[in-house]
């Protein structure tokens, strides 16, 4: 694959951020305003070893997408932040085309009142799961308590996302197909993210960021050690549009086609009542924002093209 054209992220020390480090934190401030992604570095954070327990978790669930299909459509849910999703369920990268992903997701409000329930072969490892999932909560309520500090709004972000309320909020475990053959699916469509910010851990090439002042697509390079980290749409709404929430897709790499993807995702959503101003200037709750915004993904490519929810407002062709 040509790798030349690869986004330039900024790096960010978690635990520089947790000092609230003066040169850290303009970084941070830069990073989200102009790019709305940035490369996390756990190394030294003082809490725990981030990575340890997410690279165990995603060690499981590689394990347990090679279980049956009979097996693993016993946990689909008519739900988009619970049970199992397969492959082709929604509009994929390659217009005309289904997704070429499917993935396991676990909400948080889950673990937080005792109902999760992991399927067998992953049941067994719940205290890494849980700790992945609440370690990963903490590093983005910190990342929302230093933007709060540098842009001082009304009503801190993190504000928007207290613990004794129901949110969306999930983690993620994704597959995608090999890419050999495509009749399956491909990809992952653009779109920008519709929550506050994603934890993103990955080892393999695929994700792309637009550029909007190039209008071009570039490669997140995976960097060994560290998260991806993007901001959504709820935190670009509750910044007053101060915060740009960039929009990405999964696409097949040439040269690794006949490779499994795999990636985690912790997204960090508001509670479902809190109620914020669109791009747009209309008044939406996160729920509603939300199912707006699933309805969209599930929607085929035509559908899709007749208004910018999906892209986050930003125009843009495949």
């Amino acid at each position: 694959m040509d790798k030349s054209n690869t986004a330039y992220l900024q790096t960010l020390s978690l635990a520089k951020l947790t000092s609230k480090d003066v040169d850290e934190l303009a970084k941070l401030l830069d990073a989200c305003k102009n790019q709305g992604f940035f490369y996390l570095d756990p190394a030294s954070y003082e809490a725990a070893k981030p990575l340890e327990d997410r690279q165990k978790a995603l060690s499981f669930t590689k394990e347990w997408f090679d279980r049956p299909m009979e097996e693993k459509m016993k946990l689909r849910q008519d739900s988009v932040t619970k049970g199992y999703k397969p492959i082709g369920t929604l509009s994929g990268v390659v217009k005309n085309k289904k997704d070429g992903f499917e993935n396991i997701k676990m909400p948080r409000d889950d673990f937080i009142n005792g109902s999760n329930t992991l399927p067998d072969g992953l049941n067994t490892h719940l205290d890494v799961f849980q700790r992945d999932l609440e370690l990963s909560h903490a590093v983005t309520i910190l990342i929302l308590s230093c933007l709060s500090d540098l842009l001082k709004p009304t009503r801190r972000f993190e504000d928007y996302h207290r613990g004794n309320m129901a949110s969306q909020s999930t983690m993620m475990y994704f597959r995608y197909a090999k890419q050999h053959d495509q009749t399956a699916g491909v990809g992952h469509n653009m779109h920008t993210d519709l929550g506050t910010l994603t934890l993103l851990y990955c080892e393999q090439w695929g994700l792309q960021v637009y550029s909007q002042t190039n209008d071009t697509w570039a490669y997140v390079e995976p960097k060994p050690g560290h998260y991806v980290v993007n901001v959504g749409d709820a935190l670009r709404f509750i910044s007053g549009n101060q915060l740009l929430s960039a929009l990405h897709r999964v696409v097949p790499v040439p040269g690794h086609e006949a490779e499994y993807r795999y990636s985690t995702a912790y997204f960090l959503r508001p509670e479902n009542e809190a109620v914020f101003q669109t791009s747009e200037n209309t008044s939406v709750s996160a729920l509603d924002w939300h199912d707006r915004k699933y309805d969209i993904f599930k929607a085929d490519h035509a559908e899709q093209e007749k208004n910018t929810i999906l892209t986050g407002g930003i125009g843009v062709k495949a």
